[in-house]
């Protein structure tokens, strides 16, 4: 663990001087003594992975809690957090200054600009072809990584670090997203070099992640043969994780432990009334418990992955591929496949997933119908994936009631851009209505 704080250490000097004061500047390189080694390259690479993962201001801590407001996951204990509050609120009460989308959208745009450096300087600094390539494969990862998430909370973002960069719609995002991942994908069939391996954090299977942004992706683009071939390809019994320790603990567990932000709101996942929980699903005491239910306001803690700083946080859930494929069948209409996939995911039991994570339900016996099959989709995604960050991408796919229908499932469909990227980008769009 030293040495992994040695290299955070190292690689955070290492982000900060790749870091203009002005974070949407498009010119700006990294110094040369920065860029021209393997294992600079490879410390800026874990810095990536700690920006990701970190702190309240990082992108996990904030992606979960957008997804989260919005669509009913949690609570807010505290209004003073002024941009939590507009995210809970939702509609014309967010705007570009909030600072919880200021967070996100900045600390992924450096993810990409980072990303890139990387992908750009690893023919430069290697003679070694494997070593080339193995960077690029960590690059193209994250920079996919940025570009997935992002699009997942505005309707486009520019994909070009260049001055006033045009921005991109969701498909060509995704396509750019899944074209990273296949590149990716093809430098680690290659064979990852171990001079690259050796100083990067172990934490992240880097081959399963792959596969698992782009069954991921292909399903969020209506990929859903692609989406099915990369979630067969992802080994279920491989653990790929963010990692913790003291002096960095999990940023979701810390502020739930602080009782000051937010906590889980109910036992409900954000469901409405004709899609809750079974009541002997074993996931909801796994992510949820509930002090003194009879009160008028029962105490709703979270738990799951963060209940201890220490706690290491999944970068996907076996779940989450089996329910892709569930679902990637579900709308191709081969209904028989979708209902096995989904059948995996009711009846696994905490000793069948590779993280203790099971329904222990029997199998599915409503009528064998799209509609039907795909809303048992929709709620078991929803408890099985709960605090992913991926509730409102499901809530919009799924065609859930939005902001402006009767009885609404989420706020907002989509939100502002931030002042920062606005002031410093003229081809900034509209911001959405709703």
């Amino acid at each position: 663990m030293k040495n992994i704080l040695k290299l955070m250490a190292i690689a955070l000097m290492i982000v900060a001087s790749s870091c203009d004061t002005e974070y949407l500047d498009p010119n700006s390189t990294l110094e040369p003594d920065v860029t021209n080694n393997v294992d600079n390259l490879v410390m800026l690479i874990n810095g990536v992975q700690q920006r990701w993962s970190t702190d309240r201001a990082g992108i996990i801590y904030n992606y979960t809690h957008i997804a989260g407001l919005n669509t009913d996951e949690l609570r807010l204990l505290n209004p003073g957090n002024l941009g939590e509050n507009e995210i809970l609120l939702g509609g014309d009460d967010v705007n570009g200054g909030n600072e919880v989308l200021i967070n996100m959208w900045t600390n992924a745009m450096l993810t990409r600009k980072e990303a890139t450096t990387v992908i750009d300087a690893a023919d430069d600094v290697s003679e070694s072809a494997s070593a080339s390539g193995s960077l690029k494969a960590y690059g193209l990862f994250y920079r996919a990584m940025a570009h997935g998430t992002l699009i997942q909370f505005f309707e486009s973002i520019p994909l070009e670090v260049v001055e006033n960069a045009t921005f991109e719609d969701r498909a060509a995002v995704l396509e750019s997203a899944i074209a990273d991942l296949n590149e990716a994908k093809g430098y680690i069939a290659s064979g990852l070099d171990a001079t690259v391996t050796s100083n990067i954090f172990k934490s992240v299977d880097l081959n399963n992640s792959v596969n698992a942004m782009l069954a991921r992706f292909n399903l969020m683009a209506g990929n859903y043969d692609a989406a099915i071939t990369a979630a067969n390809a992802v080994d279920l019994s491989v653990k790929s994780t963010w990692v913790y320790d003291a002096s960095i603990p999990n940023p979701l567990a810390f502020w739930f432990g602080s009782q000051n932000v937010t906590q889980a709101k109910d036992l409900t996942f954000g469901l409405p009334s004709d899609l809750l929980p079974d009541e002997n699903d074993a996931r909801v005491p796994f992510y949820i418990t509930a002090d003194n239910l009879e009160a008028e306001t029962p105490n709703y803690q979270v738990v799951g992955f963060w209940s201890d700083n220490l706690d290491e946080i999944p970068l996907y859930l076996p779940g989450e591929i089996l329910l892709i494929k569930a679902e990637a069948y579900a709308r191709n209409n081969e209904l028989a496949n979708a209902v096995t996939e989904l059948n995996s995911v009711l009846t696994k039991t905490a000793t069948t997933d590779i993280y203790g994570l099971g329904a222990d339900l029997p199998a599915y016996e409503g009528p064998i119908a799209q509609d039907d099959i795909l809303d048992e989709i929709y709620k078991n995604r929803r408890v099985e994936l709960y605090l992913t960050g991926l509730s409102l991408e499901d809530n919009r796919r799924f065609q859930r009631p939005g902001p402006a229908d009767a009885d609404a499932e989420r706020n907002r469909n989509y939100y502002p851009y931030p002042n920062a990227e606005r002031d410093n980008n003229t081809n900034t769009p509209a911001n959405p209505a709703l």
